[in-house]
């Protein structure tokens, strides 16, 4: 805590994001909806959050909190009793901020159910879980095996009902009748039955003479994992960069590959194949893979597409693949979801005459999101010099890095704790590879990195927290080592980096 609010108690509350365009959600302590409205802040905006009743919650769910003039009068300053949170207070977000997930696909209706279901599959102890049942007061059921989570029972009405029934599935209620909840969920999967497919769960509804009582989710079991190539590519999700899953997946991905890096501070990678795919990498695991299968001619872009799926040749169809794959956990427009082992593949179709051929097939850990429009910032070694800081010597990447010509590794207390390199000898393929870009022989002035941090006359240091890039430079300002360092280095004659007097 700063010496400001020391004193303070600390801030307990939970909000959690439900739904945005408005920004709405509910605030677990206590139950409370609340809606974001912009703020002025300094130079940018950010969100204060305003308490809501059930009532406008709902309605704010089912899409007509645009419409009303109550967002207009908590802007204009009309209702700060309401005020739950202000972001000119020092932070633009609560401290206890939990944001909603961004789906694969947008899910077609709103409501607090998608936080349960994200739920199903999760260990008991998880945060997942405790999201679920905060919102719920602790009124649902919850069915386990081995510790996790496999189905959850949410009762609309009567004994121990949910505290905002109005709020799970957006446009229907406790005590909603059938053509209701068929005008939102759709047809159920068989004619004469209540139970439905959502986004692949099985949701199996309870009515009574008064309407819709209860809700029950679970998650099918998924296929089995294909053969193939596409198996290759499935078994690395989850896995570790450089291990084995991702050597053998690499090797079928392309000859080469950029690692791109998002932005200075933050840890997702991209790595992009010269062979049309694309992974994104977070701490130490493979996050997706992305085959594109696009080209300009009737060529896929992806050279192992023959062998892709067995049995399924190039130009595949979408009924080819699903009669190889299984049917489909789901579909929405131009894009089946087919549930593997432990992965969901997203195959998106729109080529050929008929739009029936495969654009692209992104395989990603099931109850996780990625974006394809993924920030390409900049791509080099450092990327992969920041990451393995803090691994331990027997972690798959840090040895990859250590078998680089010309990479010195320093370790403390048997993890890494800096990488050098320009130190035994003058490895010039180093430095040419440690930011795409630049020369075997580079100056200070090539150096793609904007200002350091500090500086003094041998030496630049750049803040990438949490590391420290330190560069020690000659009289001539080339370049003669790159250190990434745990902490910043110490016993050098350095001072701030300043605008207007050093730039």
């Amino acid at each position: 805590m700063t010496k400001k609010n020391r004193h303070e108690r600390p801030d307990t509350r939970r909000f959690v994001q439900i739904a945005h365009q408005p920004s709405i959600g509910v605030e677990v302590s206590t139950g409370r909806a609340w809606v974001g409205v912009d703020q002025q802040v300094g130079h940018g905006s950010a969100d204060a959050l305003f308490g809501l009743t059930d009532e406008q919650y709902a309605e704010a769910l089912r899409g007509s909190m645009s419409d009303w003039g109550f967002l207009a009068e908590c802007w204009r300053g009309e209702h700060d009793d309401l005020r739950l949170f202000d972001p000119r207070g020092g932070s633009w977000k609560p401290e206890g901020w939990l944001p909603r997930r961004a789906r694969m696909i947008e899910p077609p209706f709103n409501g607090e159910i998608w936080r349960h279901i994200d739920a199903l599959g999760e260990p008991q102890d998880s945060e997942r879980v405790e999201i679920s049942q905060r919102l719920s007061g602790g009124t649902t059921e919850i069915m386990t095996a081995d510790g996790a989570v496999t189905g959850l029972s949410i009762r609309l009405g009567g004994d121990r009902a949910y505290p905002r029934p109005a709020a799970v599935i957006a446009g229907i209620t406790a005590g909603s009748a059938r053509e209701s909840v068929r005008a939102v969920l759709g047809e159920p999967v068989e004619p004469d039955s209540d139970t439905f497919n959502i986004e692949g769960f099985s949701a199996r509804l309870s009515f009574t003479t008064g309407g819709l009582e209860s809700i029950t989710l679970e998650r099918p079991a998924p296929s089995p994992s294909p053969d193939g190539a596409i198996g290759v590519f499935l078994a690395a999700i989850g896995e570790p960069e450089a291990g084995a899953a991702y050597t053998a997946a690499a090797r079928l991905s392309g000859d080469a590959s950029r690692r791109w890096a998002v932005s200075s501070r933050f840890r997702r990678r991209l790595l992009v194949f010269d062979g049309g795919v694309e992974m994104q990498v977070e701490d130490d695991q493979v996050l997706s893979v992305r085959l594109n299968l696009r080209a300009a001619s009737d060529e896929p872009r992806f050279r192992y597409a023959d062998d892709l799926i067995p049995g399924v040749m190039w130009p595949p169809s979408r009924e080819g693949v699903r009669a190889a794959l299984g049917t489909p956990a789901f579909s929405r427009r131009s894009t089946d979801v087919h549930w593997l082992g432990r992965c969901d593949l997203l195959v998106e179709y729109g080529l050929g005459a008929s739009g029936e051929i495969p654009i692209e097939m992104t395989a990603i850990r099931t109850g996780r999101s990625v974006s394809h429009s993924i920030h390409r910032w900049r791509s080099g070694e450092f990327t992969l010099f920041q990451d393995i800081i803090g691994r331990p010597s027997e972690n798959a990447l840090v040895r990859h890095a250590g078998d680089l010509p010309g990479v010195r590794i320093g370790m403390r207390s048997g993890v890494v704790s800096e990488v050098e390199i320009g130190t035994s000898g003058y490895q010039t393929e180093r430095f040419a590879a440690f930011i795409d870009g630049m020369s075997r022989q580079p100056t200070i002035e090539d150096l793609p990195m904007g200002a350091p941090t500090y500086l003094g006359k041998h030496d630049r240091v750049w803040d990438y927290d949490p590391v420290w890039v330190h560069m020690r430079v000659s009289t001539r300002n080339k370049i003669t080592s790159i250190c990434v360092r745990e902490e910043l280095p110490r016993g050098l004659d350095m001072r701030p980096w300043r605008w207007d007097r050093d730039r």
